[in-house]
């Protein structure tokens, strides 16, 4: 089998990873995407845009049949749901910043996490968003080569540096997992790498091409293989070693889902809104169809002749408020306009609403009825299936951070916490004086009054207990003197 052998899993899911990217890059991309399918030879089935809105009579492969789908396509209006949908859940998640600490030894990641001045904060939204749009992603640990029996200081010495690598969905086409040992692992992986390679015989143009990457396990060390455009193979097996000269046993990449981060396909969150918003694009091609060609009054004149009227309105017929029309007796003029086509508009309408109750269950993930309270205080959990997410992509970097801590040869704890308090939590008057009471009687602390305070947003969150300690201002109050004990002692 060649090496873009696609696994399976891939082929069933690719389609639906295109539709959600296409919804997400917007009208353009939507416009622009012809149809792989039309039952009709020699008709306008795979013309351009005809992939989300079919022509009306695909079998008509006229020109002015063309012409016409061309005009109906471009008065469609696309509004990006998807869009707006994933970018408002990242800004929910992101609104707080995220707690990264790395050992002394990759710390430089923070600035350059994938060997191009990608920062680290970057790649993790980057990995959540994409995970929004089609449920996958991929992070390799890749490892610069070194030589048997290197020192961890003679590695430093070469500035050699382990990178995060990420791989969107479409880029991982097939893997293998095996059961070694009794624990299941990956012992394939096939990644396509889209490069870009300068030509000799003009220094300003450049050749697109796709090579392969091949991660695996040979007989039980971890190998790299590189072939190229036309699948073949352009390099000597690559067998990455970590600090100490030693080969792994392991391949390290890592699977980040919406659902698991295992190798199976996850459904990608947005698909369904995707899906809905195309329904919602097709109903706007109808409408602004129907507006376009019914929308603007005819007018209609009866009771003439054609010599009369060829007399009269030989040069064509004025309309509007400062002409005039001299009609003779008997004859009649009048306004034909259809009554408004609401069927499209309706649908439009009702698509909406449906956009907005599944973006709400993407971050709610709750059935039946409850107050808005106390769907703040889920949404704020992580119970939903946003919440789920970010945790998913939390623990990927995590393992991925670990493989990489562990070339470089160091040691130390790493701490990755992204917010997944999508809202802040309300704190009302009457909690607060519920809590000073717990605290009086000893059953809290003022630590934790000041933590209810944090997340209520009243105190400063990167604000220490020691900092307010410090700041806080200590009023002396004189004690208060009755007025006939003070007349007394005069």
């Amino acid at each position: 089998m060649p090496v873009d052998t696609q696994n399976a899993d891939y082929a069933k899911n690719i389609e639906t990873w295109q539709l959600v990217r296409d919804c997400d890059e917007g009208a353009t991309a939507i416009k622009a995407r012809r149809s792989t399918r039309t039952l009709y030879s020699g008709g306008i089935g795979s013309a351009a845009g005809t992939a989300y809105l079919p022509a009306p009579n695909a079998r008509d492969g006229s020109n002015d049949n063309q012409v016409r789908y061309d005009a109906y396509r471009s008065r469609a209006n696309f509004v990006n749901f998807v869009s707006h949908t994933k970018e408002g859940m990242l800004g929910m998640v992101f609104r707080k910043p995220t707690e990264i600490e790395l050992p002394q030894n990759i710390d430089y990641l923070l600035e350059n996490a994938n060997g191009n001045g990608l920062h680290l904060d970057q790649m993790i939204k980057d990995a959540a968003s994409d995970t929004l749009l089609t449920g996958r992603y991929g992070l390799l640990v890749d490892y610069p080569q070194t030589e048997e029996g290197l020192t961890q200081a003679q590695v430093s010495t070469a500035g050699l540096q382990a990178s995060l690598l990420a791989y969107p969905a479409e880029s991982v086409i097939n893997w293998r997992c095996e059961v070694l040992n009794g624990v299941k692992q990956l012992t394939m992986v096939v990644l396509q790498e889209p490069r870009i390679e300068p030509l000799d015989s003009d220094p300003f143009d450049v050749e697109h091409c796709m090579y392969h990457r091949v991660l695996l396990l040979v007989e039980g060390v971890y190998t790299q293989r590189l072939y190229d455009e036309n699948n073949k193979l352009v390099s000597d097996d690559i067998v990455p070693r970590k600090s100490n000269g030693s080969t792994w046993d392991v391949i390290p990449f890592e699977f980040i889902g919406s659902v698991n981060n295992d190798e199976t396909s996850d459904k990608a969150p947005l698909y369904d809104i995707a899906e809905v918003n195309i329904a919602h694009y097709r109903n706007s091609a109808d409408y602004e169809e129907s507006s376009f060609i019914v929308g603007q009054p005819t007018p209609v004149i009866a009771g003439l002749t054609q010599s009369w009227a060829d007399d009269n309105f030989g040069d064509g017929i004025e309309l509007g408020s400062r002409s005039g029309l001299l009609l003779p007796l008997d004859a009649n003029a009048s306004l034909l306009q259809a009554a408004p086509n609401q069927m499209p508009e309706r649908g439009m309408e009702l698509k909406e609403d449906q956009m907005v109750k599944i973006g709400t269950r993407i971050i709610q993930d709750s059935t039946g009825s409850e107050t808005a309270e106390a769907a703040k205080i889920r949404f704020a959990g992580q119970n939903s299936k946003l919440g789920s997410l970010i945790v998913n992509v939390e623990q990927g970097f995590k393992k991925a951070l670990s493989w990489l801590g562990e070339f470089m040869g160091g040691e130390g704890n790493i701490t990755l916490d992204i917010n997944k308090e999508f809202y802040d939590a309300t704190i009302d008057p009457q909690m607060l004086a519920q809590a000073m009471v717990l605290q009086d009687r000893g059953v809290i602390g003022k630590a934790d009054i000041r933590y209810l305070l944090r997340k209520g947003n009243i105190l400063d969150a990167e604000r220490t207990d020691q900092e307010i300690d410090n700041d806080a201002e200590v009023v002396e109050i004189e004690p208060v003197i009755p007025v006939e004990q003070e007349i007394g002692n005069q």
